[in-house]
């Protein structure tokens, strides 16, 4: 709980043990408390904003105030009962807080202050795929983080309030790290620039655990909402559309392999022509001189990362883009040309526990249609990705305990695991391996800078089986916990 909603429950909870006694409401004592119960709660609708976990608190403190302004002599058995009512209202924003809590991002570890800006991009190339588009031309908004100079500007929000649902809409209250529209830090520019993108259907902040901890280390990292096939997208004319067209990529109950196969190929080309344009886009932000980002980037110095499907994006961009150097994918399956090719430039996987152990006969044996599709799709995207490492070389990370989602901020949404699709690691450890990888990964290609975390057989985490592949090698090394 914030600062002022701890002190509104302490007053009710003051107020509720006074009527749990039978006390009146003339009482002095519980009127001046009930003013400053009132009083915190403006500041605090104010201040930190009303989120709906506490709305069970807003009911308890509205009948107190009732209770104290009627003035009316009551029995002692009708005090208590108000009471113990408005006790459980005061539980049920207790619980409700703790289900799904105002959670807190990692504090990124680098030495840049972090900056976030908002850009809305139209690709005239491109026409708008279902004809939604006022300008009638494929439309995206992105999000940058980078290197910053702050000069008194706000922390930003996680979310932007129409980028919600009423369910997560308090993560419009929520805080990051990053200075909302700050300058861009002039020394250490200019600085390599990362593309991100999210996973299917997921939104462009998903990831920002990540995005804030690549920037702290001297990278602009911008991530972009792919419309139709991202989460809930807002425009500036108020427009918002969500992902209702984006087919399901992984229907194994009605789709053979071969099908899946073919829709990861069409959509990943999609989202990575998305990636070149804004890297255009980003290039012409570079030249433009009345720009914030005016000639503090280097499109010299250019990587790609995504997420799930967002990770096959990421290998199709650096595969189809010269401009494009090095890719990271998280825990997802590789389709397209990188699938069938190789890709020739430094490349990072980084997945949740081994392949090996979780996919092996005789499970297909025993499993529903979707589980034995879903088992032939995981083996042959292994197969793939053995493949192009043996032929060019490459880096490969397991993360023991870790799931699909721990790649993205959601386990920190709720401390109840299954509602967080989070694996059996602590979030904050899975964060801080990816971050460290991901920080060296980039760096090292990047930027030049030795990297002992990759060069090398690390066993600074135990949780981690990490696998350096040298090109033209039949044998790999791997780590071995």
């Amino acid at each position: 709980m914030r600062f002022f909603e701890l002190l509104i429950c302490l007053f009710i909870f003051i107020l509720v043990a006074w009527m749990l006694l039978g006390a009146r409401p003339a009482r002095r004592g519980i009127r001046m408390l009930v003013i400053l119960l009132f009083a915190t709660l403006i500041v605090h609708l104010n201040a930190e904003g009303a989120r709906w976990q506490m709305v069970p608190a807003y009911l308890a403190a509205s009948i107190g105030l009732v209770w104290v302004l009627a003035g009316r002599p009551m029995a002692v058995g009708s005090i208590r009962w108000i009471g113990a009512g408005c006790l459980l209202l005061l539980v049920g924003t207790g619980v409700l807080s703790f289900m799904l809590p105002m959670f807190q991002l990692p504090r990124p570890t680098g030495e840049y202050a972090v900056g976030t800006r908002i850009l809305y991009m139209v690709d005239a190339s491109r026409k708008d795929e279902y004809g939604l588009a006022p300008t009638g031309h494929r439309e995206l908004m992105v999000q940058a983080w980078y290197p910053a100079q702050p000069a008194g500007e706000r922390l930003a929000a996680y979310r932007r309030r129409e980028e919600t649902s009423w369910f997560s809409s308090y993560q419009s209250l929520l805080r990051t790290h990053s200075f909302l529209d700050a300058a861009v830090r002039p020394a250490g520019a200019p600085y390599p620039v990362l593309i991100f993108n999210p996973a299917w259907t997921s939104q462009r902040t998903q990831s920002t655990f990540l995005m804030e901890e690549l920037a702290s280390h001297g990278f602009v990292v911008v991530s972009i909402d792919h419309t139709y096939y991202s989460g809930v997208v807002a425009f500036p004319d108020g427009r918002v559309i969500d992902a209702r067209f984006a087919p399901r990529l992984e229907d194994f109950d009605h789709l053979t392999v071969d099908q899946v196969d073919a829709l990861g190929d069409k959509y990943a080309q999609i989202l990575a022509k998305d990636d070149s344009f804004v890297l255009d886009q980003l290039q012409a932000l570079n030249q433009d001189s009345a720009g914030p980002f005016f000639g503090r980037l280097n499109m010299a110095r250019v990587g790609v990362l995504g997420h799930s499907i967002g990770g096959a994006a990421a290998a199709e961009a650096c595969f189809q883009d010269p401009r494009i150097q090095a890719a990271l994918s998280l825990d997802g399956w590789i389709f397209g040309s990188v699938a069938r090719n190789g890709l020739a430039k430094p490349f990072m996987l980084i997945y949740e526990g081994l392949y090996e152990e979780k996919w092996t006969p005789p499970f297909p044996a025993s499993g529903t249609p979707f589980e034995q599709r879903s088992w032939q799709m995981d083996r042959m995207d292994t197969a793939r990705m053995d493949a192009t490492l043996h032929r060019y070389g490459g880096y490969r990370l397991f993360i023991e305990g870790a799931s699909h989602w721990n790649f993205t901020d959601r386990p920190l949404y709720t401390p109840i695991r299954s509602w967080g699709y989070a694996g059996t690691i602590a979030p904050q450890l899975a964060h801080q391996i990816i971050n460290r990888y991901a920080v060296a990964f980039f760096s090292h290609y990047l930027k030049g800078t030795p990297e002992p975390i990759i060069e090398k057989l690390p066993d600074e985490y135990p949780e981690t089986t990490f696998e350096i592949w040298k090109s033209d090698l039949v044998n790999k090394a791997v780590a071995t916990r």
